[in-house]
This record gives C-alpha cells, structure tokens and sequence, in this order.
C-alpha cells in the first residue's frame, strides 16, 4: 500500500471522442462541477447535501470500492499527498469504477483501480492518493435484513444511522454460519457504508 506509482502519471488522458455530451455542452465556456466545488465553500455545501440527498453516501474504508462492480459511479477527495500536488480535500468528480488492474501481481492489485472519467477518459487512481470514496446506493440496492427471531450466542451486529446504536441483524448457530453471515456482499456493503433497512 506504501508503494507510489509514479510512472501512472507520466501518461496524456485521451478523451474518448465518442463520448456523447449534452448539447448544451460547450468545452470554451463549461465551468466543472469540481472547479466549482473547489473554488466555492458555498456552492460545496449545496453540492455535498444535494449528493446527500441523492442517496450518494461517503465509504468507510477507501478499499470497500472492490466490493462494487465494474461500472459503478463515484467521486472521491484527495488526500494531498498525491504527486499532482493538490490540497488536501480536493473534490473530483470521478467517474464509473473499472475495478483492478488484472496485469498486476496480487501484491499490487491494492495499490491502484482503474476508471473512466466522463468524458470517457481512462484514468488509473492510486488509493494511498484518497481522503474519501462516495458511491451513489440506489433504494433498490439498500441491503435489507430480516429481525432476528432465535437468539443464540453467536450474534452480527451493525450500526444503525437512524437509532445511533449497534443492531443485532443475525443470530448464527454456530461460529462457522456467523462468519458464513459475515462474508456475505450484503453484510459487507451495509458495513461499508452504514446504509441498510429492515
């Protein structure tokens, strides 16, 4: 994770000239969502609540993207150690999630994904480079879990944003259906990103 790729730099971002924009798009006079956020406290806050209200939620782990697949739209901060220089909390608009570089050596899979940019450019992001992942959860997508009716000692908590306490969503009857329970893409989305319904 420590290791810096320097030579992901070195490379021109190439616009995809196939990518299709708004006719009301003008490359002269278009300001960017992320100039407008960096360079505004004021139009930030509007931005932020509206993401928020958009049903766009902040991961708790940077690493939690490989949960979601190919194609998945996010945004992201910097954390300003990356070699572009910028500040500490830059906002970028990001793009759709192409996940690992498969080329890489397992020991390097973590260290950097791939995605497209909106105007169809491909970029490589490095995550020791990230101060914070957004990804948009549709209603449709929000994990949702069953009360637990048998209680037994084997027991799955997950926090719960609405009661500010840790729930109990499963109660396994054994360690081996607990970690079963555990491992399972619901359970570590819900973790992920603290979004989840009965």
């Amino acid at each position: 994770m420590s290791e810096i790729r320097s030579d992901l730099q070195l490379y021109p971002r190439i616009p995809d000239k196939k990518t299709i924009h708004d006719p009301r798009y003008n490359p002269d006079t278009y300001i960017s969502i992320q100039t407008r956020v960096n360079n505004s406290s004021q139009f930030e806050d509007k931005y932020i609540n509206k993401m928020i209200q958009d049903g766009w939620v902040s991961l708790k782990n940077i690493i939690d993207i490989f949960l979601y697949p190919k194609g998945k739209q996010f945004k992201y901060r910097l954390n300003g150690d990356s070699l572009s220089n910028n500040p500490e909390g830059t906002f970028r608009s990001g793009g759709f999630f192409l996940g690992k570089n498969e080329n890489e050596s397992d020991e390097k899979k973590s260290i950097y994904f791939l995605y497209k940019g909106y105007n169809g450019a491909i970029f490589p992001l490095q995550i020791k480079d990230i101060q914070e992942i957004y990804i948009k959860i549709p209603n449709k997508d929000i994990p949702t879990f069953k009360k637990p009716i048998l209680i037994t000692n084997y027991i799955v908590y997950l926090y719960n944003k609405k009661t500010k306490k840790d729930e109990i969503v499963y109660y396994a009857k054994d360690n081996t259906h607990r970690n079963r329970f555990m491992n399972s893409m619901k359970y570590k989305k819900a973790l992920a990103t603290g979004v989840w319904s009965w």
